[in-house]
């Protein structure tokens, strides 16, 4: 709740320092603030419900992204009325900057107080420690496969890849399946024409909503490569690091497994995206054989920002251990920089902070290599100095 009232009251400062009516900003700032606000309620709920953070925090994301696929379906459709039934869709109805409607607000608060109640009452329904949802027991012996610290991460991260990836690729479909409309959809819109225009840095629609679409699948990949840098956090807290560094596998070793691992499921997300959105915009605009690489190319290019965003997690998980979750700030300011900045209409110098920003506007833009690997130049010297840094210091 305080990161969301932080982030509503900086968004909404920025509106009115930038000219643009108090009242709208106010109402801008608060959208966010409200759907903060249902999130914050349903990671409380999540909470109550799972026995270890890992799956409450999959079960919260998950929230998440039906709750931003049902808008997204909403908006793409004939069905507006879809949106009422998701928060995300709650901070559109509030109608910043265009004849607010401040009556919104009472849909996110009482939706927080309802979840917030809940919570409180499985707290007294569940045991000390557990959580509502009895965990699965585990095999009595370890398969053979477990013989090596990157075959041990697999093991963890692959019910949260496969589950991440699964929601890329449905979205991937949902927005395939828009995008040869979206000019239809928007038509008669000029405020929506210009966004998605200033978004996906190109005039042609659709090539603009496809590179927007993009841009935010690369953050919420950048979020599972946040929450996947954590888990190093998580296990090292947990008491679960000291018996694999008792064995042969060394601190370097494990965390440059885990590492990979990120990297790797960072890459099958992204080429989820890239192959349904090819597929399905390439059928149905008669160009499959031109669009499914150009839209796969345009997936993969979001990689080299998400993996700065890693490195950065990676560096505070080796530097301030304590800190690590402010890998999440850190991803946070890069939405506001990369994403939002281009509508605030922020000087190119600030918006240049965010690696985002200096990723090409494909499909459409000219793919030019050298920002992309420069982007990966930066990655490998921010996850470099936090291995070192995870090599000298102490094991909590």
């Amino acid at each position: 709740m305080t990161a969301a009232g932080t982030l509503a009251a900086a968004a909404a400062l920025v509106m009115i320092l930038f000219g643009l009516p108090v009242a709208g900003s106010v109402a801008f700032g608060l959208s966010w603030f409200g759907a903060g606000l249902v999130f914050s309620g349903v990671a409380a709920l999540t909470a109550q419900l799972a026995e270890t953070s890992r799956l409450a925090n999959g079960l919260a994301l998950a929230v998440l992204g039906a709750a931003y696929l049902l808008r997204a379906v909403a908006d793409a459709g004939s069905a507006h009325w879809l949106s009422w039934l998701s928060p995300i869709g709650w901070a559109q109805r509030l109608r910043p900057c265009a004849d607010e409607q401040w009556a919104v607000l009472l849909l996110p608060l009482a939706a927080f107080v309802l979840l917030v109640a809940a919570a409180y009452l499985l707290t007294e329904r569940r045991d000390l420690g557990a959580g509502i949802l009895a965990p699965s027991l585990g095999p009595a012996h370890a398969p053979q496969s477990l013989r090596g610290p990157f075959t041990l991460w697999w093991r963890l991260q692959r019910g949260t890849l496969l589950g991440w990836a699964a929601g890329f690729l449905v979205y991937g479909l949902a927005i395939g399946g828009v995008a040869d409309g979206v000019g239809d959809l928007v038509n008669g819109s000029d405020a929506v024409l210009n966004d998605i225009r200033k978004m996906g840095g190109q005039q042609d629609v659709a090539d603009a909503f496809l590179a927007t679409a993009m841009g935010l699948m690369a953050l919420f990949t950048a979020a599972y490569a946040v929450q996947s840098v954590l888990r190093l956090r998580a296990e090292e807290s947990g008491g679960r690091l000291e018996p694999v560094l008792a064995t042969a596998v060394g601190r370097t070793r494990w965390a440059v497994a885990a590492l990979a691992g990120t990297v790797a499921g960072t890459v099958v997300m992204l080429t989820a995206t890239g192959l349904a959105v090819g597929l399905v915009h390439g059928a149905r605009s008669g160009d499959l054989a031109g669009q499914l690489p150009r839209q796969l190319g345009a997936a993969l290019a979001q990689l080299p920002s998400v993996w700065v965003v890693a490195a950065a997690a990676m560096l505070l998980f080796g530097a301030l251990p304590r800190a690590t979750s402010a890998a999440w700030g850190v991803l946070a300011v890069f939405l506001l920089l990369g994403q939002v900045g281009p509508l605030l209409g922020l000087p190119q110098a600030v918006m240049d902070l965010s690696p985002f920003t200096h990723t090409p506007k494909l499909p459409g833009a000219g793919a030019d290599p050298l920002p992309l690997l420069a982007l990966t130049a930066v990655a490998a010297v921010l996850a470099a100095a936090g291995l070192a840094a995870f090599r000298r210091r102490d094991v909590a």
